[in-house]
């Protein structure tokens, strides 16, 4: 990338401008015109007067499983401040059973401790990091961050460091009544903890759901859950649902709202294997998109959920080649019966827990054809779908699940802490090509791109170690199209897909239609 040139910036800022009005009228749909579903992480728009994100999953004490630290991105050209509060909490291997408080949960025994405000300033076009356990009077073992700014374009996520491995992912930018897991795990040597917050000044009153092992599960804990006002409430799911190898998990609240993110630790300190942390999904959908695709070569696999209580899923999964000329490859139908999930194995590998019954379509692709995948609901009965993958070595502790993308937009946010990693973008349109740019915001900088086509109805991989994107950078990505994107985050003790943050303008649902047969 090169130190950006105001005059190219404007001229492709331009080229979008006439791209929008150009566009004609039958291309845009209404849905294209009104999104009215609920997203974890939107970034809000450069006029708006304030914005806020919760980063709820994370720990501070010595423990050293997952080290929370916050990651802050200014993409504006005035000085952004910022309110960072932490809610800790003490879990009941750190709690006296001496003296119960009166604030102590009698069922989960979990104690909120004082929170701590402290105010930051994150330059401009800059990025700002700090760790939740080095804010004076921060105590306790898990702890949430709600972080206020004056900047209605502030971008948030965490990363989360750890003795199994590191996890980047984005906070949430809204509260929600409902949130759904299709992919946590409690097999041997794995541990799930879901955490959720409150953040208003009311109780929030939730029920939690899992569906594990072909059935589902509804433990009298978590019927009639309380979360008190401004409180934090970690979950170990180890110790609910045991030796499970993978679980479906359904949030909803009777009263009030509330944030919900997984934590999953693959390993131990002497053999790591991943740790991977991500808000939910806060609505369901019929489609959902992996633009990164899947590899054949580790076990990785797809996870359906189907959280209705008495609709089968009719869902489809199609395996899409980059290459255009190559063999046609069938598509995947399974049915996803209420309350369970459903998984499609895509990798190899030799874990000796993956079970028969389980669809194996590894024989239908190519070897060495590089592919994305959609998965549809036939029947529109809305599901959640997950990437899964668990790390037979540990040469890089990539074990995790991620989420996929339900939701297309001409403007995606996030940021890169190294120059390397990668981007899988998807284009639903049929009857265009997109033009698409980066600009890296870091140390008062901005740098750019050359300009990116991308074909109708493909996926394109973007290296970011060869565009020479700086460390330490907030990325902004604009496209003349509304697109799908998955970003791919690569260190010594990382290697996961991701989503992207999408920005407020441009935003539309994910349309794309199945591949004729010929």
């Amino acid at each position: 990338m090169k130190v950006t040139r105001w005059p190219a910036l404007a001229f492709f800022i331009v080229i979008m401008i006439a791209a929008f009005v150009l566009e004609d009228d039958e291309g845009i749909s209404s849905i294209e015109q009104v999104f009215e579903r609920n997203q974890a992480f939107l970034v809000g728009d450069r006029q708006d007067l304030s914005s806020t994100w919760y980063c709820v999953s994370g720990t501070v004490g010595g423990s050293g499983i997952a080290d929370h630290e916050i990651l802050l991105g200014n993409p504006s050209n005035k000085v952004a401040n910022a309110s960072i509060t932490v809610i800790p909490v003490l879990s009941p291997n750190q709690l006296s059973t001496e003296n119960d408080e009166p604030n102590v949960s009698s069922e989960l025994k979990i104690l909120q401790l004082p929170s701590v405000t402290t105010d930051v300033i994150i330059p401009e076009r800059s990025t700002f990091s700090i760790k939740l356990s080095d804010i004076e009077g921060v105590n306790g073992e898990h702890a949430a961050a709600f972080i206020q700014s004056d900047l209605g374009d502030l971008v948030a996520e965490h990363r989360l460091s750890g003795k199994v491995g590191v996890s980047q992912s984005f906070c949430s930018s809204n509260a929600s009544t409902e949130w759904n897991f299709a992919a946590g795990t409690t097999r041997s040597g794995s541990r799930e903890i879901i955490s959720i917050y409150n953040p208003f000044p009311d109780n929030a009153v939730l029920d939690i759901t899992f569906a594990a092992d072909g059935r589902t599960r509804r433990p009298e804990a978590f019927n009639g859950l309380v979360v008190p006002p401004n409180a934090l409430l970690p979950i170990d799911i180890t110790d609910v649902v045991t030796l499970a190898e993978t679980i479906g998990a359904r949030i909803e609240t009777r009263i009030g709202r509330v944030v919900a993110e997984r934590m999953l630790f693959f390993g131990d300190e002497f053999d790591p294997r991943g740790l991977s942390s991500g808000i939910g999904s806060p609505t369901l959908n019929n489609i959902w998109v992996f633009p990164g695709g899947f590899d054949t070569e580790s076990n990785s696999s797809l996870v359906v959920y189907n959280p209705s209580s008495n609709s089968e899923a009719e869902v489809e999964v199609e395996i899409i080649s980059d290459v255009k000329s190559g063999p046609y490859i069938e598509p995947v139908n399974i049915s996803v019966k209420p309350g369970s999930l459903e998984q499609v194995i895509f990798g190899g590998g030799s874990d000796p827990s993956e079970s028969a019954s389980k669809l194996d379509v590894s024989d239908r692709i190519p070897r060495g054809v590089p592919f994305w995948v959609v998965v549809r609901s036939l029947n529109k009965v809305p599901i959640v779908s997950e990437r899964f993958g668990v790390t037979l070595e540990s040469l890089v502790a990539s074990s995790g699940s991620n989420m996929g993308i339900d939701l297309a937009a001409r403007e995606h946010f996030f940021i890169s802490n190294s120059s390397g990693g990668k981007l899988a973008v998807v284009l639903p349109a049929e009857d265009r090509l997109t033009l698409l740019q980066l600009f890296a915001y870091s140390e008062g900088k901005i740098y750019e791109s050359q300009i990116i086509e991308v074909s109708a109805k493909s996926r394109k991989i973007i290296d970011l170690q060869q565009l020479g994107i700086p460390e330490d950078a907030l990325i902004r990505v604009i496209s003349s199209e509304p697109v799908a994107l998955e970003r791919y985050l690569l260190s010594q003790m990382m290697g996961q897909w991701d989503r992207v943050a999408a920005g407020t303008s441009g935003l539309v649902e994910l349309e794309i239609s199945p591949q004729p047969f010929e």
